[in-house]
């Protein structure tokens, strides 16, 4: 049993300062330029209060205003310039930015006392915006540390704001302030109570202060690492998916391999030209073409297209592909009849209980007689010569993998040299554009008809261009799969023509 490594705080601290990924690190640079253009408003409202105090708005004393005002805005405006000179793109730079406005907002509040203590947890929601438990930890501790003793110090260098508890006078003492004269500039700073300063400023401001200033810091802390977290859980779901796109475009590829895609595919053959095509859609589907020749005489073609989509689909699509071929190699001669022991073997193995509709063709090249059968799928176009392309509205059987010992029929389409067949899944007809409308069956026929008498490559070809222009640029959710077959007639009378 593997024991689980501990991971120290400082462990931690360094992955989260200095181990970053990419996305956190992006949003650090970021980070760090926000603070900055803050930092750099608040220096704008700094120099307008230090303006101000100049011509004696304000009841503190002109040149401690200055003072403090002045460092103020120093101490905003250089930590800002510098992150616009390194376009915020160094580690340390979060920590400066955060720690000068810390600190400016506490020399503040050791001027003015409790009338801006709010402003200081607004380094600590700045701090949120990096997505460090640690930093906005830090920056929680160091405020707290700082706010503890500004009002304290303020008072005792006689710059903050004075009252009764914190001087010790002689009974009858009579103070007299003449025109607007505050507390502590009629009370000399030896007449202070240090002691009664301490308690005072722990049990009336630290105390009451700190119980609500933690719990700003819990939310923020907690907010901060969520924050982070979620950045990390969709990092690693990006992954994931990019993992599972990565594995699609392969299955995509090795589906797309797998089919015949050497075009002229029988260029010793005369008798007939026939030519396929699969586009996929975004997903690996289950549609798929084959043809190849059981002997000297007959070619056998089809296009099939499984119910689901996927690699599932994709296993599935496969396996259907070689039981197929395979039975058809076995000395059936009628199309029928191998979907009928097809459709046995996918039914006996079967778990997913997924199915496939086919059309199967067998040409005969002597004399152009196609024998087919159809399981469950889309209706053939046929194109007698100088009558052009028409859908052929075969009976359908059932579709592959529904049902065990379903039959199939077998009927004839002859073919005269010239005439051509062109078979298709319902991902053509079901093609959409942008206003869900469908391809259908009109444009198909209308491309087909373009130019009836090409080769089988032009009529797929035109196909493929009509549903280009009608689909553009919406989205499709299926493959498109076509073959289509182009009869010359028998060899002895092409080698007579010529």
């Amino acid at each position: 049993m593997t024991k689980k490594k501990r991971v120290t705080w400082a462990q931690r601290l360094r992955e989260e300062f200095l181990d970053t990924t990419e996305t956190l690190w992006n949003n650090e640079v970021s980070s760090n330029l926000y603070v900055a253009k803050i930092m750099m408003y608040t220096a704008v409202l700094d120099l307008l209060f230090l303006v101000l105090s100049v011509f004696g708005v304000f009841t503190i004393r002109k040149n401690t205003m200055i003072m403090t005002l002045g460092m103020a805005f120093l101490e905003l405006v250089i930590p800002a310039l510098l992150c616009y000179h390194f376009k915020g793109k160094k580690k340390w730079l979060k920590i400066l930015l955060i720690a000068c406005y810390t600190i400016v907002l506490a020399r503040i509040e050791m001027t003015l006392g409790h009338n801006v203590v709010l402003c200081l947890a607004f380094p600590v929601v700045l701090s949120i915006r990096y997505y460090s438990r640690y930093l906005t930890s830090m920056t929680a501790a160091l405020t707290l540390f700082l706010s503890g003793f500004a009002e304290y110090f303020g008072v005792a260098r006689g710059l903050g704001r004075l009252n009764l508890n914190m001087v010790s006078l002689p009974g009858g003492t009579v103070l007299t302030f003449p025109g607007d004269m505050l507390l502590r500039d009629a009370v000399p700073l030896d007449a202070i109570d240090y002691n009664q300063l301490w308690l005072h400023t722990l049990r009336h401001d630290f105390l009451p202060r700190t119980i609500l200033f933690v719990m700003i810091a819990i939310i923020c802390t907690e907010i901060a690492r969520r924050g982070r977290q979620a950045i990390l859980d969709q990092k690693a779901e990006t992954a994931k998916t990019e993992r599972l796109s990565t594995e699609l475009d392969l299955a995509r590829d090795i589906q797309a391999n797998v089919l015949p895609n050497l075009f002229p595919a029988f260029p010793e053959r005369e008798e007939f030209d026939i030519y396929a095509s699969m586009s996929p859609a975004k997903e690996v589907g289950g549609d798929f073409y084959d043809f190849f020749m059981i002997d000297e005489d007959h070619l056998a073609m089809l296009v099939a297209d499984v119910s689901d989509k996927g690699i599932p689909a994709a296993m599935f699509m496969m396996a259907s592909k070689i039981i197929i071929n395979n039975v058809s190699k076995l000395g059936y001669e009628e199309p029928g009849k191998i979907l009928e022991v097809s459709n046995n073997q996918i039914v006996s193995n079967n778990p997913a209980e997924m199915f496939v509709t086919v059309w199967l063709g067998i040409l005969d090249v002597r004399t152009g007689l196609i024998k087919a059968a159809n399981a469950g799928h889309e209706w053939p176009c046929v194109m007698h010569k100088g009558s052009g392309f028409t859908r052929m509205k075969d009976r359908h059987g059932m579709v592959l993998g529904g049902l065990y010992g379903s039959r199939y029929r077998t009927y004839d389409i002859p073919l005269n040299p010239g005439d051509a067949v062109y078979v298709y899944t319902d991902g053509v007809l079901e093609a959409n554009n942008v206003e869900e409308e469908q391809f259908g069956t009109e444009r198909l026929v209308e491309a087909l008809n373009r130019n009836p008498d090409g080769s089988a490559k032009e009529l797929i070809d035109n196909v493929s261009q009509a549903i280009a222009e009608f689909v553009k640029d919406a989205p499709q959710f299926d493959d498109t799969t076509m073959l289509a077959v182009c009869y010359r007639g028998p060899v002895e009378e092409i080698q007579k023509q010529s």
